[in-house]
């Protein structure tokens, strides 16, 4: 009897040891999930915090976390309990051998498969199914028989299902919780494939308006139903070699929030950043606009910028060409923006009282408050420039003198003022001019060259080069 309950004994001792060594770790799926926070970088960077609820037990565990981004940095994976006794991991693995056409075959190389086709026969379709070993995949090769055939035509049939391949990457982590019940655990990370940038629309009348929507385009192959977005504006410093996206986008659908309350600015640490309340859906494949900013009664200038280079080698053939220009929006300190933008595409449209016309685009960088704001619309159409090279005398082999003759022509109906931008190299200085310029920096004179309406005007200059 002693031997018989010892037996017994030892066969519970058994049975409960493999309990424990085939115990199947928690799954933790999203529907757990209580709080997702997205950090999205302009460079094509997120960070992830994704908080879930879930009740454990005491003791060592294996937990399961799914519903993670495809396009994951696994070296970037932190878990965290919001109880200091609560989950602690002290091993974590990124099972990312998802199930597609490859990964499936691959399980199969050694194994017999079968292929299925259907041959047109006298009284219809005929199936046709041979078997064969597969020996490699990308393409197939299998051995029918005797026969060894490369990317054999047919429906490949598997015997059975590989249990190991995942639906969806998931993150597993190994450790010991202290703390039984309920408890909150916040896994962060790192994902490639998610990036904003911004657009603008400038209205010019006798004062600008300007209108600004972010762009979230969503390639990193999953869903986020987000409860706290933070875009950042900011050149944030990466190390090279991030892993290329897992999947490609074939396909972009354009969604909009029209939320009428501007973001919330703020500046963590070099950078800027805005905070857009309340729930927004970043779905995969997606691009998803919000709302960035919406502001009247903004002060800004026109003017007409034509830059040339003075060449100080020889003689230089006439030029005819159309000053550029550019549109300046004024600094906080002068009726103009009193937020940071960030950079991106701006579009300027020219109001009237009886239409509105588009006059160019240009880029912004990102611009702090109160920095002026250029930007570069075209070429004039009614002002134009002919620039001619009037003298060219060498002295010596380290020295000349070069005269120029610039004509403005104005067709407008109203005077304009041409900022005329002489680019100047090596040591030089200016021994003659019509009217009185300005040295703007160590290679640049400028001169500002009144042109009556319907009118021309003409200034000239020279100047004496040594190297």
């Amino acid at each position: 009897m002693k031997h018989l309950l010892a037996r017994i004994l030892m066969l519970g001792i058994v049975v409960v040891a493999t309990d424990i060594a085939t115990a199947s770790p928690l799954k933790l799926g999203v529907e757990g999930r209580t709080r997702l926070a997205l950090t999205v970088f302009n460079s094509n960077l997120t960070v992830v915090r994704d908080q879930r609820a879930v009740v454990l037990p005491t003791g060592e565990i294996d937990l399961e976390f799914h519903g993670v981004a495809r396009t994951i940095l696994p070296p970037s994976v932190s878990i965290s309990s919001a109880d200091s006794r609560g989950f602690s991991a002290k091993q974590q693995n990124y099972r990312f051998d998802l199930l597609n056409p490859n990964s499936l075959l691959e399980r199969f190389v050694g194994s017999k498969i079968s292929y299925s086709n259907f041959l047109i026969q006298e009284k219809g379709y005929e199936k046709i199914l041979r078997e064969g070993i597969l020996l490699s995949i990308n393409p197939e090769i299998v051995k029918f028989g005797d026969a060894i055939e490369i990317a054999p035509a047919g429906t490949i049939s598997l015997p059975y299902t590989a249990d190991e391949l995942n639906t969806s990457p998931t993150l597993v982590f190994k450790g010991e919780n202290q703390q039984s019940g309920k408890q909150n655990l916040t896994v962060r990370y790192h994902a490639a494939g998610i990036g904003w940038e911004a657009d603008y629309a400038l209205t010019l009348e006798k004062e600008a308006s300007l209108s600004g929507w972010v762009t979230i385009r969503n390639q990193s192959g999953s869903d986020f139903a987000v409860d706290e977005l933070l875009l950042v504006a900011g050149d944030v410093n990466q190390n090279p070699g991030v892993p290329k996206m897992m999947e490609e986008v074939q396909l972009m659908r354009a969604t909009a929030s029209f939320d009428s309350d501007s973001p919330l600015a703020s500046a963590p640490g070099d950078y800027h950043a805005y905070r857009f309340p309340g729930e927004v859906k970043l779905l995969k494949n997606d691009m998803t606009q919000l709302k960035l900013i919406s502001t009247d009664n903004i002060g800004y200038e026109k003017s007409y910028r034509l830059a040339s280079v003075a060449q100080r080698y020889g003689n230089q053939p006439a030029q005819k060409s159309s000053p550029a220009v550019w549109v300046t929006i004024a600094g906080s300190r002068g009726s103009g923006l009193k937020k940071p933008l960030p950079a991106g595409n701006i579009r300027v449209y020219e109001r009237d009282k009886q239409s509105e016309i588009f006059i160019g685009e240009s880029r912004i960088g990102h611009t702090s408050t109160g920095q002026e704001i250029d930007i570069s619309v075209g070429r004039a159409f009614d002002v134009s420039a002919n620039r001619t090279q009037t003298s060219f005398r060498r002295f010596g082999e380290r020295e000349a003198e070069v005269g120029y003759r610039i004509k403005m022509t104005n067709d407008k109906s109203e005077p304009v003022v041409v900022s005329v931008e002489e680019q100047l190299t090596g040591d030089w200085a200016i021994i003659s001019e019509s009217q009185k310029g300005t040295k703007r920096d160590s290679m640049t004179y400028v001169f500002e060259l009144k042109v009556p309406s319907q009118g021309s005007a003409e200034l000239e200059y020279s100047v004496r080069f040594r190297w």
